[in-house]
This record gives C-alpha cells, sequence and structure tokens, in this order.
C-alpha cells in the first residue's frame, strides 16, 4: 500500500497504512464469501463448540429475561467499567490469581486488543525525561498483533530465541539469557501460551526476567489470552499468578466469545488510573454486553468447569487431529517440515526448510488457492538480528472442521514440494 500524499496525514497515519499483519489477518477473515471452497486456517477465531455455546446461549437468555436489560441497551458503563463489575471480577480473580484484588486493580475494555494499544503507548516512546523507551519482546516469534499498535515507530526490541530440537519434525524456541537487554527498556510484553507458536515460557524463566525488571522498576506484560484461568489451555504447566510489577490481560474472546469484545486488564491502581484516562479518551466507555455476561459466568462459576471439561479436551483433540493430518500430506508428498510443539492456544507453527520461496509468497500461493494462512514473517518485530525462521515459517489456526483441515493440508503440501529443495 502506497503511503498518504496529504499533506496533512501524519506519520503514524502513513506507518498504519503499510503493510500491517494483523490487519491482513482481519480483513481475510471479513471478506471471506463463505464458499465451500474457502479454507480458513489463517485466523484466531476460537471453534464453534456446541456445548459451550449452548451455555453462552443461556446466559443471553437470563439476559433477555432481566428487568435491567434497559440499562444494558441504553447507558453508559464509566470509562473501564462500573465500580460494581470491577469488585465482582476483583473478587472472582483474586483465588485464581493467587492474590487479594480490589476494583482499582480491575479495567475492562472492549477486547485485550484495545487494551494493549494503551498500554504498549504507556510505557513505551518519548519519556517526561527526555529518554525514549522501547518494548522488549524475550521470546520471538510473538503476537502479531502488538507490532503495530505504538504511534511512535521503532519501539520494539526482540531477543532472538533459542532453537531446541525435541524431535522427530519437532522444535521449540527457548528464552536466550545471553541476549537479554534492558537498556532503554520501558516494558518487557509476552504471551503465554504464546501466539504463535503455542509455546509456554516455564515460571523459572519469568522469574529470571522479573529479578532483573523489578531492580529497573520495568513493568512485565503477560498476555494470557489462551491462558489461565480461563481458557487456560497451558496443559500441565505451571499458572501465572498476579503481583506487583505485573501486568495482566485476559480475554473472552478464546472462551468462545469473541463477539463480544472484553478484555480484562489487572494491574497497580496507577496502571489502571491512567488506562482509565486513555479509555475514556479512545472509547469513552467500555460495551455493556461483555460485563453483564461477565457477572452471570463469574456468578455461577462456569468458567473453571467450562475449561476443563469441554475447552481443553475439544482442543486436545483438535490438535491431536490437525497433526496427524497435516504430518500425513507432508510425508505422502516429501515435504521437509518442523513443527514447534503445540503447548497450548489454537495454532501450528511449522517451519519449511529449504524454500525456494518467502513465507510471505507462499501465503499469497495459497489464498490464490482460497487456502488462507498466516506468513511468520509478521511475528519478529524489532528483531534486528539474521534468522532463518523469519522467512521459513507460517501459522495456521487448528480449530476447523476436519474436511477443511484435509483439504488445506493437501493444498498447502503441494504448493510447498513444488518450491522446496530436498536436503541431500
Amino acid at each position: 500500500m502506497t503511503p498518504m500524499t496529504d499533506s496533512f496525514a501524519s506519520l503514524w497515519a502513513n506507518r498504519l497504512r503499510q503493510n500491517q499483519g494483523i490487519r491482513s489477518l482481519m480483513e481475510d477473515l471479513g471478506q471471506v464469501t463463505g464458499h465451500t471452497d474457502e479454507i480458513l486456517l489463517g485466523g484466531g477465531n476460537p471453534a464453534h463448540i456446541p456445548e459451550a455455546e449452548e451455555i453462552f446461549a443461556a446466559c443471553f437468555q437470563t439476559l433477555a429475561n432481566d428487568p435491567n436489560l434497559t440499562s444494558l441497551l441504553g447507558d453508559y458503563q464509566a470509562p473501564i467499567g462500573n465500580d460494581r463489575f470491577r469488585s465482582l471480577a476483583a473478587e472472582y480473580l483474586s483465588p485464581h490469581l493467587g492474590t487479594k484484588l480490589t476494583k482499582d486493580n480491575i479495567a475492562f475494555f472492549n477486547g485485550s486488543q484495545n487494551a494493549y494499544s494503551y498500554l504498549l503507548n504507556i510505557h513505551s516512546g518519548k519519556m517526561t525525561d527526555g529518554s525514549f523507551k522501547k518494548i522488549l519482546l524475550p521470546i520471538v516469534p510473538e503476537y502479531i498483533g502488538y507490532a503495530d499498535q505504538t504511534i511512535e515507530a521503532d519501539t520494539f526490541f526482540a531477543n532472538a530465541p533459542e532453537v531446541i530440537p525435541t524431535g522427530n519434525h519437532r522444535f521449540r524456541y527457548g528464552f536466550n539469557k545471553e541476549n537479554f537487554d534492558l537498556s532503554n527498556i520501558g516494558c518487557v510484553v509476552m504471551s503465554r501460551p504464546t501466539n504463535p507458536t503455542g509455546n509456554i515460557l516455564p515460571i523459572e524463566d519469568i522469574q529470571w526476567i522479573e529479578e532483573r525488571t523489578k531492580k529497573k522498576s520495568i513493568p512485565l506484560l503477560v498476555d494470557l489470552a489462551y491462558g489461565n484461568p480461563f481458557p487456560n489451555l497451558i496443559a500441565s504447566e505451571e499458572p501465572i499468578t498476579y503481583s506487583e510489577g505485573r501486568t495482566l490481560s485476559l480475554s473472552f474472546s478464546k472462551i468462545g466469545l469473541p463477539g463480544v469484545r472484553l478484555g480484562i486488564i489487572i494491574s497497580n491502581p496507577d496502571t489502571i488510573e491512567t488506562l482509565s484516562s486513555y479509555a475514556a479518551v479512545g472509547n469513552l466507555a467500555v460495551g455493556n454486553l461483555g460485563v453483564y455476561l461477565m457477572e452471570i459466568l463469574f456468578r455461577k462459576n462456569i468458567l473453571p468447569d467450562l475449561a476443563k471439561n469441554v475447552l481443553r479436551p475439544f482442543y486436545e483433540k483438535k490438535l491431536e487431529l490437525a497433526l496427524s493430518i497435516f504430518e500425513a500430506e507432508f510425508k505422502k508428498l516429501g515435504v521437509e517440515y518442523e513443527i514447534h510443539d503445540p503447548l497450548g492456544g489454537f495454532f501450528l507453527w511449522i517451519r519449511f526448510p529449504n524454500l525456494s520461496i518467502s513465507n510471505h509468497k507462499l501465503y499469497h500461493l495459497c489464498k490464490d488457492k482460497r487456502l488462507f494462512i498466516v506468513s511468520g514473517h509478521y511475528f519478529f518485530p524489532g528483531l534486528n538480528s539474521d534468522f532463518s525462521h523469519t522467512k521459513e515459517c507460517i501459522r495456521l489456526t487448528y480449530c476447523r472442521k476436519e474436511e477443511e483441515l484435509a483439504r488445506g493440508a493437501h493444498i498447502l503440501a503441494e504448493i510447498v514440494a513444488s518450491h522446496q529443495a530436498k536436503s541431500k
């Protein structure tokens, strides 16, 4: 996309109009026609799970019969939510996050993506003392939606990972302590499980990072969209708790409610106060539907059982199915590949060594065949070192139906096989 030529356009506006991964991903989701030949393996939409949707439908029916429906539809919330809902969330989340929270630790937003657009700008860019602070990603690849959220350019600095073989056609990324540098850093940001790879950074590594960030009063932001306490897709890994110096974000999207757009931020009162000012300017108020649904889900304590007995078993079976389908197609066509150990989340992160084309070109060739994937080059903001995975990896979701996964695997394998030089 060409930059705007209007002299009134800001540098930020021109940067926003350039090639954004998150915009490409969401437009692919929104512009599909619904034809049966389209294979949607690119987005982060959760699966439609009948057992979960029955629960959500019952919650909606409760709201429809509520005498306060007129308030839900006709009244504004406060910018980050009314005190009643914030107090409820604090009380409910306290035992799940291992601490005593109050409403002053809670802010609601229209999705956690919305909240991060504020959080990242609070902690980066030009500071009041004249310094310029960057955002450190301690391990990449990392979430595609962070990269374009800051008003200032060149705000990300990424720590290159270690690549650890874990088995036949398997690897994982490890946290590289040797290159960890907090110089000119305003905050440290990670998702857990990591989107796109499904990696789950061990608690020991997080503690090692915090030993250093706390000495410099640098906040640690942990995105728990796929993590604990819901949907809790973290296998047997230790859950994250809240403590001073951490800012946690939760989302209703991955429990199966992406259209509701509710994100919950847990942080210190000063950060929450600043977020309230941002929210008033940017949104006026958080939407009502999400917090009213949250009240039902929290008061009835629905989410722990939903996560344990519905969501986790469903996605574990989906993962096993997807791995068997893709690996069979790759083997059949002689494709060289490696898959990151998928410990959590909704995605397969696949590396194709010896590609004669870039992963971005591969994305376009797949799209020509109505197969939607995501090119991996978008997931490395701020990485200055030469790392082959930036050009060799893709992300795809395994949340789709078996027939769709099978057609997608076949098309992908055919295209990769025709553009891959076999190693001797």
